[in-house]
């Protein structure tokens, strides 16, 4: 048995000027065998195809996999390129080849494609036969196309925000994919869209509304002749025409059982709406901060600020009023600013610097701070990741330094990356619990592990890239009735 493997995957933001390059996607690429190396025991869906091939005695065919995080939209090129490579290496041994394994997201966004997944699935089709099963893991804020279901066989998407469970989605489609060439199941797939849009923010699997929907969803994985179930929470921030939630269940040969589950898990979902559009508890820049520096005075683990808006990691709205309120030992990881991290490393350890950090992005990101410190750490950011999202991965930062400034240990970076474990404080020789306050800039996958390094998570709705208000920018594509970009009730 042979299955082919590949993967292209990015989130995007539609509103971002300008567009995410080749280059932007080369640089974590992997491409032929060396693509299997580097997945294999990495929690990737990937790293899952991997796995329950390699156990299950299967010859695999590695193609590409690529992830150009989540950016501006994607250039023409970059589509060109990988959807090109999978096409040429899928050809030369479609005779050969069983099956498919694909590794997307479900938010990508091309220069001239909206639904990019659904085109990637076709155009593979279109080599291997319409015979050959292709099985399709996808990230949780996928806004999807029913048409991709005309394509795919079946598709099954994460069920945990923060992402903890990517190896395992990529595991429940390769064991689809094997069962069905077995002759074990004939797997059907329904989908149903409730009209919803979900602020990443808002879409945490880890408390309610949302952790309630997977509860029922893991309810009705118990009934017999259940495949797999997929609730895609959307991306926001992506002005597609398929814009918003979608609920997804494959059977065994059984399309009304699947069509029953579709049903519940959106009418679920439209009747928690409110909830998983405003949120609870969301604070302005401010009063974020000084609620903040008052819990930090009397708690036991640091209180943790979710500046969960910003995309291009450089915003400094927060900064700058943790700054202007003088709070104590607080540390603010990962703002991504290669000038300033360049500087660093010119000036050396102990060096006293005075810099402009932060808002070099141009866009929404409240331009740079000026600030005066010492340089405590500089080099180059590079480690194997140890957290549950990252377990195995090389992160690259680039050169990297770390400034004391006043009260803020500041971590400034080349490339970008988001505080979702303990790596990037640890790993440059401190720890979580050193500092009474800690920011984060990541949206929900933080939760793996800071729930419990915090007390408290104090969420800021800045106003950076992307904030919980998606009435900040106006859609163009969206159809009526996806709420609450164009509200029904």
């Amino acid at each position: 048995m042979k299955i082919g493997i590949a993967g292209l995957r990015h989130e995007t933001v539609t509103f971002w000027p300008g567009v995410t390059t080749l280059e932007d996607f080369e640089r974590h690429a992997s491409h032929g065998p060396d693509l299997i190396k580097k997945k294999r025991g990495t929690n990737t869906m990937m790293g899952g195809f991997v796995d329950i091939c390699e156990r299950e005695g299967v010859e695999l065919l590695p193609v590409c996999d690529a992830d150009g995080g989540a950016t501006a939209t994607v250039s023409n090129a970059v589509y060109d390129f990988y959807v090109g490579e999978m096409r040429r290496e899928f050809t030369k041994v479609s005779g050969e080849l069983d099956g498919v394994l694909l590794a997307l997201h479900g938010a990508m966004v091309t220069e001239r494609l909206q639904d990019t997944e659904t085109h990637i699935v076709r155009e593979v089709r279109q080599v291997v036969g319409s015979d050959k099963p292709i099985m399709v893991a996808l990230d949780l804020h996928g806004n999807l196309d029913p048409a991709i279901l005309k394509e795919a066989t079946a598709i099954s998407g994460f069920q945990s925000s923060p992402h903890v469970d990517a190896a395992e989605t990529g595991r429940r489609a390769a064991r689809a994919l094997l069962a069905t060439l077995k002759g074990e199941i004939r797997p059907v797939t329904v989908m149903a869209k409730p009209g919803l849009v979900v602020p990443s923010v808002f879409s945490a699997t880890t408390v309610s509304p949302a952790r309630d929907i997977i509860s029922r969803l893991r309810e009705w994985e118990k009934q017999p002749r259940v495949v797999d179930i997929s609730v895609f929470f959307g991306f926001a921030w992506s002005d597609v025409h398929q814009l918003g939630m979608s609920t997804v269940a494959v059977t065994n040969d059984d399309p009304e059982l699947a069509r029953r589950i579709v049903d519940d898990l959106a009418r679920m979902a439209w009747q928690n709406r409110k909830q998983l559009t405003r949120g609870e508890n969301l604070y302005n820049v401010k009063d974020g901060v000084r609620y903040a520096i008052e819990k930090a005075k009397t708690a036991s683990k640091p209180i943790i600020i979710l500046d969960h808006a910003d995309r291009t990691n450089d915003t400094t709205f927060v900064l700058r009023e943790l700054l202007a309120q003088r709070a104590q030992s607080v540390a603010v990881p990962l703002l991504c600013d290669p000038e300033a991290a360049r500087i660093c490393n010119e000036k050396g350890v102990g060096s006293e610097v005075e810099l402009k950090v932060g808002g070099r992005t141009g866009w929404r990101d409240g331009g740079p701070v000026e600030v005066k410190g010492k340089v405590l750490w500089a080099g180059a950011g590079r480690y194997i990741g140890t957290g549950p999202m990252r377990r195995g991965q090389e992160t690259d930062l680039g050169p990297t330094a770390i400034i004391r400034v006043d009260e803020v240990w500041l971590q400034v970076t080349t490339f970008k990356a988001s505080l979702i474990d303990e790596d990037p404080i640890t790993q440059f020789g401190y720890k979580a619990s050193d500092f009474d306050i800690i920011v984060t800039k990541s949206k929900t996958h933080f939760r793996a592990v800071y729930e419990k390094v915090g007390e408290e998570i104090v969420i800021v709705d800045a106003p950076g890239q992307c904030p919980a208000d998606v009435g900040v920018f106006q859609y163009k594509n969206v159809p009526p009735g996806v709420y609450p970009i164009s509200k029904r009730e």
